[in-house]
């Protein structure tokens, strides 16, 4: 489908376009997206997703003993992520970190509705669930965490190879035009990484958009209102995936593929800017 052209849309073809996407957005076959990106527990189950998948990523800069918070959420919020999950109060947690600053995590909390993330009422770590979870709170005299920024993800779509990644390449994007990044990301998707997933266990891949951001950076606010990840077995595999070579792209039939399409479609420029960075899976709720 290309809903864009070269005249300027008019509110008719605008709201064509709209609920043509939207439609084809609803009845594409997704992974069932609490195990999407990161876990492989249950990823070979897929379903069609009705409601708003929310993925939401909040950022922890730690100033003190880095071990023993990473100790205190393996031994202690771990368990108590995987309580809420069996309490039905989210879909599960993760415990990434950065690569490049060891000090910096980011958590992803996920919501399969809505509803789910409205009624979502921190209390995960009461006194009460402890006890029911049979652990201990942490001592984190040695560690101080500093909060950072808190987004809200709506996830669209994935490709998954049924192995966990190890390592991930978050990107990103400051899209000007949402129904060019959207479709462009499914042709990656759909054309680049769901053909090599049978033979590269371990890569996976998902996008999605932003719905709530409170991302600053240099005391200013920071739109960033697209994001996709790219999974990889090892930090080797992200190197090799991302390093230069002579006649790379040129001989890769995906590639090629997934070039033609975008050509044909337009949807080259769907970006203004864009941020990279590369994460270490530590911890999920699902093992």
């Amino acid at each position: 489908m290309r809903c864009l052209g070269e005249e300027k849309f008019t509110k008719k073809f605008f709201l064509y376009c709209y609920l043509k996407i939207f439609i084809n957005l609803k009845i594409n076959k997704m992974k069932k997206i609490f195990l999407i990106l990161f876990s492989a527990v249950f990823l070979n189950t897929a379903f069609a997703q009705e409601e708003p998948y929310l993925l939401r990523a909040h950022y922890i800069e730690v100033e003190g003993d880095v071990g023993a918070f990473i100790k205190a959420n393996n031994e202690f919020y771990k368990k108590m992520a995987q309580l809420a999950v069996e309490d039905g109060k989210w879909e599960g947690w993760q415990m990434w970190q950065s690569y490049t600053n060891q000090n910096q995590f980011v958590f992803f909390h996920h919501f399969k509705n809505p509803k789910q993330f409205e009624d979502w009422n921190w209390d995960w770590t009461s006194d009460k669930n402890i006890k029911k979870a049979r652990v201990e709170r942490p001592d984190e005299s040695a560690f101080k965490m500093v909060f950072g920024a808190d987004i809200v993800y709506q996830m669209i779509s994935t490709a998954l190879s049924g192995t966990d990644s190890e390592y991930f390449i978050m990107n990103e994007y400051k899209a000007p035009n949402w129904i060019s990044f959207i479709e462009n990301n499914k042709l990656w998707g759909e054309l680049y990484v769901t053909p090599q997933l049978e033979k590269n266990p371990g890569l996976n891949w998902g996008f999605g958009m932003t719905i709530m951001n409170n991302h600053t950076e240099n005391n200013k606010m920071i739109n960033y209102n697209g994001v996709s990840w790219d999974g990889f077995p090892s930090l080797a595999d992200l190197i090799n995936a991302q390093a230069y070579s002579e006649g790379k792209w040129d001989s890769d039939i995906n590639f090629q593929a997934f070039s033609k399409a975008v050509n044909e479609l337009d949807l080259g420029n769907f970006s203004d800017a864009k941020k990279q960075s590369v994460w270490r899976v530590l911890d999920t709720s699902w093992d």
